[in-house]
């Protein structure tokens, strides 16, 4: 594990460790590419193709799944905001929509339904009788209650859904990387609109939170790509990762990195591998002071199962959850609007420096009366990883 040493920092205390949609860039200056993706190595090389040369003529690639269109009725008054998803995924495609197409020509995204997880890849993660009892309406009213969600069919596929689109990303970027060069060092990453759900253990959930999409991801991705040996989850969301902290304890595969406010726990505080709590009130100076700090901590950090020549990660997750916002009404923050983009720049640094694939899932973000904060925050961590790419294809 990361076996950080404890210390005061900023005020801050760290412990140790195919639905219709609209048409993408790619539908309109290089229908191949798509054509391309869908065939292994060994078929292009086949067919006298050079793997390399056929990817190196495209841009970052950025596939953006969302789920809410699979539609959940929740009774009047409930708390969870359930229309942010469709109104942060229409705010993204009106983004992207207005750009000429020339701009749209310098990032490969696509909007994708999330499709549905399989059990198969549940059970990577949760135990099967869980998993079995959920889907089959079978769990008790504590345990439902402890959701926050009452059970329903239109839950379980919103629940599969929120776990299938964070796989599906995944393994699309580890594909699209198997066909690039090693020594290519274009970006390439994934983004759900949705997920993030880090409150969910093996075999109960809390916290608006079923199953763990990125935890199933992780799992997903260590079974599948053999190259893919060590993951990083970055979780900046408010509360702590507790759920992705205990299922992943003991398994130094993958390093867990919460960031969250010490004084916003609505369960047992759990040890992730690297936890930072920040205090009530913290504003951007603190915020982003520290999450500086501690970036270049793991960077530097040698991890002692890990040759020089060895990447410290192959993969990172990042839970951007924006309930660090001052305007959220759960959040406990004085986080501004700008201080939450500083962030995301700050992320999407640290993964290019490292040069590791990255996916981008949701997090909280709990509106007031007043939705448009919350909104905007949301969508400017896609907008901005968009932009970021964009910005690599002109270098």
């Amino acid at each position: 594990m990361m076996n950080f040493i404890t210390r005061q920092f900023a005020g801050v205390v760290a412990s140790a460790f195919q639905f219709r949609c609209w048409r993408s860039a790619s539908d309109v200056y290089a229908p191949s590419l798509r054509q391309v993706r869908q065939l292994s190595p060994q078929v292009l090389q086949a067919q006298g193709a050079d793997v390399h040369d056929v990817v190196d003529q495209a841009p970052p690639f950025f596939p953006i799944y969302y789920n809410d269109v699979y539609e959940v009725t929740l009774p009047r008054g409930h708390r969870f905001p359930m229309q942010k998803y469709r109104k942060v995924r229409l705010a993204v495609q009106e983004k992207v929509a207005r750009l000429s197409d020339e701009e749209r020509s310098r990032v490969d995204c696509e909007f994708r339904v999330s499709p549905l997880a399989t059990k198969e890849q549940l059970i990577t993660t949760h135990d099967e009788t869980y998993v079995d009892r959920y889907l089959e309406g079978k769990m008790t009213e504590a345990e439902i209650r402890n959701t926050g969600f009452p059970w329903s069919l239109q839950h379980v596929n919103r629940s599969l859904s929120s776990v299938g689109g964070t796989v599906a990303a995944a393994c699309a970027v580890c594909e699209y990387e198997m066909r690039q060069s090693k020594d290519d060092p274009r970006p390439n990453w994934g983004a759900h609109i949705a997920g993030g759900t880090h409150h969910a253990f093996s075999d109960f959930g809390e916290g608006f939170c079923i199953f763990s999409d990125i935890a199933v991801a992780a799992n997903v991705l260590l079974d599948k790509f053999p190259s893919i040996k060590r993951i990083l989850i970055i979780d900046l969301d408010v509360h702590q990762g507790n759920g992705n902290a205990v299922l992943f304890q003991g398994d130094d595969r993958v390093q867990t990195f919460s960031m969250h406010c010490a004084g916003n726990f609505f369960s047992k505080k759990e040890k992730s591998d690297l936890d930072v709590e920040l205090p009530i009130g913290c504003d951007d100076s603190t915020y982003l002071g520290t999450l500086s700090h501690w970036l270049r901590r793991i960077e530097e950090h040698e991890f002692s199962n890990t040759s020089p020549s060895q990447k410290k990660f192959d993969f990172i997750f990042f839970q951007s959850g924006v309930d660090i916002l001052k305007e959220d009404r759960l959040g406990k923050l004085e986080v501004t609007k700008e201080g939450v983009s500083t962030r995301n720049r700050m992320v999407f640094d640290f993964a290019q420096r490292l040069g590791c694939p990255l996916v981008i899932c949701m997090g909280g973000g709990y509106p007031r009366d007043d939705w448009e904060p919350i909104i905007e925050a949301h969508t400017d961590v896609y907008w901005e990883a968009y932009k970021y790419l964009s910005s690599w294809s002109l270098t």
